[in-house]
């Protein structure tokens, strides 16, 4: 079967989907199976819990097939705990999937710190990675405040106009543990585009980190400069430089 459009497919294929049964022997859903209730989502079952299969790309580059989805009642689906997606390809980062986006996590090791299993994450073809959207992963524990995590390191996004001039979404923003949180220490939000100029992120506003004697005297670190597109530089206003 050709896909086409996800949502079309889903609603399109709704009684047919009905008629199968993802339950093993013993009654429970069956690991691998690949579900859905009365409502669009589509869900993989593992381990006891369902990973949100957020939009057709994702499916498709789990190399799942639409003639398997199969559809179970909402009664059942909803005492399956829910829980992340989370994928690699051949290079270190994983990827969180959330509303059919990849938002990274430089490394394995930054994945356990966050609370998360690392047996859960399913390899999957590079080039078709490359092929879904990609952000940085964004965090909150119990409080307000939003965090990226970048390169082991926590940097706070002070003010929801810096993460709508970066394009972030508070919705796709994780919830991890406070006790997870803590384990990354806290770093100065530093952005650049393309050119070497490096920007201190405050409130509302960008300055300019005028020279690498004065980035080091601060005592910032140079692993923790996200790198964002022009566009993205250019809606954040500027301030006078650091000198």
């Amino acid at each position: 079967m050709k896909t086409t459009n996800y949502k079309k497919y889903l609603l399109s294929t709704g009684t047919l989907l009905f008629l199968l049964c993802a339950v093993s022997v013993n009654g429970q859903i069956a690991d691998g199976s690949v579900v859905k209730g009365s409502k669009d989502p589509v869900y993989l079952i593992e381990k006891g819990k369902a990973y949100w299969i957020s939009g057709e790309k994702i499916f498709n580059l789990l190399g799942f097939d639409w003639k398997k989805v199969k559809k179970i009642p909402d009664s059942e689906l909803n005492k399956i705990p829910k829980n992340w997606l989370i994928v690699k390809g051949t290079g270190n980062p994983v990827y969180l999937i959330n509303y059919g986006t990849a938002f990274k996590v430089s490394d394995i090791n930054t994945l356990i710190n966050l609370g998360f299993d690392k047996s859960t994450v399913r390899a999957v073809r590079e080039e078709k990675l490359k092929n879904i959207p990609q952000q940085p992963l964004l965090v909150k524990g119990a409080g307000a405040q939003v965090y990226l995590i970048n390169n082991g390191k926590a940097s706070w996004i002070q003010s929801e106009k810096i993460m709508k001039a970066l394009s972030y979404d508070m919705k796709a923003v994780v919830r991890v543990g406070d006790e997870s949180l803590n384990r990354f220490p806290k770093s100065q939000f530093l952005i650049r585009g393309s050119s070497q100029k490096i920007y201190l992120v405050e409130k509302d506003k960008r300055y300019w980190i005028s020279s690498a004697e004065l980035f080091n005297r601060l005592g910032y670190d140079w692993n923790a400069v996200l790198t964002v597109s022009d566009l993205q530089l250019e809606k954040i206003a500027e301030g006078a430089p650091v000198n």
